[in-house]
């Protein structure tokens, strides 16, 4: 069978079905959404959430100011439930960190990120359970906080069907058509095609697979990132702020039922690349000991937290752990990849950018450092933390 669209997203992920949701925003009613699975099957349903807004460059706070505000308005501006929880971030660095922290806030105040650079003893008032002994400065963000994933896609997804974009799950793209230059469309692995001038790859961990279709090698890693949930004892109290320890090495993110997240920031996961089909795999308790030893001098009240379980996530990692959010050199044939930890944080932004991108509109904040073409033989590299600071 022959169909037709005017642009096909592959991918029901955060960024798909925000893309989906946005290009729909602007006028354009003819989308058709090609999910694999299911919607937030991928990497999506797998994160944590954690939305933090120390980001080292002009543009990615730029965006991460938009999309906070598309988490706390959600209900009001797309529908459903975002699930964010404005608890606060704290940032903890190292007295060598501190410089690079210092400037880099003041540069964010003028795009709008409440945040303030503390001293360790300043714990003690917004969250004395975290150990500053090893800290040089606290940053502390109260507007930040965490997300559900899924619940932002299925509401990005509802949202974008009301207004008439179509969203197949269970059907998986197995070629990309081209004719000269240009895309043509797409076909799946039922023998359908879909005739298209525009196909965007949204596919998470395997958007270098789906690029490979169309003749086209993306830079991009999938590396392993543990999760590992710990139960708080009874005496525990509230729950603790987000905490991210980035002179430490690791995070603890609150969860209900009084449950913890936790997972490494000193891990380099571009060094242990894994096929994407192993996301959400079990990991055992001895994956997690040194994490979970980390965690507890973090928040000396974790060491006393019981394990529950842990499981396998994993990040799409570009060189220099900043997506890819451009046209590719096969014209109508666009990216929105290699999110490198940070899709579901950015995921309001990155559709607002892919929208006006595609139509021709101004974006709402500049694409050039996201550009495909900036990868060379010397092309950039960086770590998941240098993407804090720089």
């Amino acid at each position: 069978m022959i169909r037709h669209a005017e642009v096909v997203i592959i991918g029901g992920g955060v960024t798909g079905a925000s893309i989906a949701f946005h290009l729909a925003a602007v006028g354009v009613r003819d989308v058709l959404v090609l999910e694999r699975n299911s919607l937030a099957s991928g990497g999506t349903g797998w994160s944590v959430g954690i939305v933090r807004q120390l980001y080292p460059t002009p543009e990615t706070s730029q965006m991460v100011v938009r999309s906070l505000a598309a988490f706390r308005g959600f209900r009001d501006v797309v529908g459903g439930e975002s699930g964010y929880i404005d608890c606060g971030v704290v940032i903890g660095v190292s007295a060598a960190m501190r410089p690079k922290l210092e400037e880099t806030v003041i540069r964010q105040r003028s795009f709008g990120v409440r945040a303030e650079v503390l001293e360790p003893r300043d714990l003690a008032r917004i969250e004395p359970r975290i150990n500053g002994d090893h800290l040089g400065a606290v940053l502390y963000e109260p507007e930040s906080g965490y997300g559900d994933p899924t619940a932002v896609t299925t509401g990005y997804a509802a949202a974008a069907r009301r207004r008439g974009v179509r969203i197949e799950q269970g059907v998986e793209v197995v070629a990309i058509r081209t004719a000269g230059d240009h895309v043509t469309g797409v076909e799946t692995a039922s023998g359908d095609r879909v005739d298209t001038p525009v196909v965007v790859n949204a596919a998470g961990l395997w958007s270098g697979a789906v690029a490979q279709l169309a003749g086209i090698a993306l830079p991009i890693i999938v590396g392993r990132h543990p999760v590992f949930v710990v139960e708080r004892d009874a005496g525990f109290g509230r729950p603790h702020l987000v905490y991210l320890d980035l002179a430490g090495g690791s995070y603890a993110r609150p969860e209900t039922g009084g449950l913890t997240l936790t997972g490494s920031l000193t891990d380099d996961e571009a060094q242990h690349p894994m096929a994407p089909e192993l996301l959400g795999s079990d990991v055992s308790l001895g994956d997690a000991a040194d994490v979970l030893e980390r965690t507890g001098r973090a928040i000396p009240r974790l060491a006393e937290a019981r394990y529950r379980r842990g499981w396998v996530g994993a990040f799409d990692i570009t060189p220099d752990w900043m997506p890819i959010i451009d046209e590719s050199p096969v014209r109508g044939l666009w990216i929105a990849a290699g999110m490198s930890g940070h899709g579901f944080k950015l995921s309001p932004a990155v559709g607002e950018m892919m929208a006006a991108l595609i139509t021709g509109a101004a974006p709402p904040v500049d694409p050039a450092p996201f550009a495909f073409g900036r990868f060379t033989a010397t092309s950039p590299s960086g770590t998941f933390v240098a993407s804090y600071l720089g």
